[in-house]
């Protein structure tokens, strides 16, 4: 019922201030305090929201310092990165420079080494000459001797005439063999 007095009370005060009949005292009294509370509400609701005003400024700047912070660190990265691609770009350009020397040092490597045992095959193969060409002489030298044996023989055999086509033939086989 309290309720519905208030009410009530609320209507016929609006009705009078309408019609311009004279307000209650005890109207005012409780409008200004109603109008008093209202305005402490408002002053508690201002600090409350400056206060919140403040720390969300406080966190825009935390922001904007963390972000500027945050920004010079991104263009140290990235100019490190663009550092470190180049130097990336420098090392695969020697890396390629290497392994076109270590081609070609592959190329000499194996032709050297086929020129080696062509050289040794060649060695080889002058060697099995040598001893060839050394028993060749060895024949050669005996039959020399054989022949000059022989010649003497003759020459101690035959008169000094007769010896003479026979010494000719001794000579010239002894050129053949020793200039073969």
């Amino acid at each position: 019922m309290d309720l519905s007095q208030g009410i009530d009370d609320y209507l016929r005060e609006t009705i009078e201030y309408s019609l311009g009949l004279p307000v209650s005292t005890h109207t005012l009294e409780l409008k200004l305090r109603a109008s008093e509370e209202a305005q402490k509400r408002l002053v508690n609701q201002l600090l409350y929201l400056q206060a919140r005003l403040k720390d969300k400024e406080e966190i825009i700047e935390r922001v904007r310092t963390e972000s500027s912070m945050n920004a010079q660190v991104l263009k140290k990265f990235v100019d490190e990165n663009q550092k470190l691609a180049m130097e990336c770009s420098n090392l695969l350009d020697q890396c390629k420079k290497w392994e076109r020397e270590c081609s070609l040092y592959d190329r000499d490597r194996e032709a050297l080494m086929e020129f080696g045992n062509e050289a040794d095959e060649r060695a080889k193969e002058a060697e099995i000459r040598v001893h060839e060409l050394e028993e060749e002489i060895r024949c050669l030298s005996e039959k020399l001797q054989y022949y000059k044996r022989q010649c003497e023989m003759q020459l101690v055999n035959f008169s000094p005439y007769f010896l003479y086509p026979y010494i000719s033939v001794c000579l010239i086989v002894y050129h053949l063999l020793v200039l073969e």
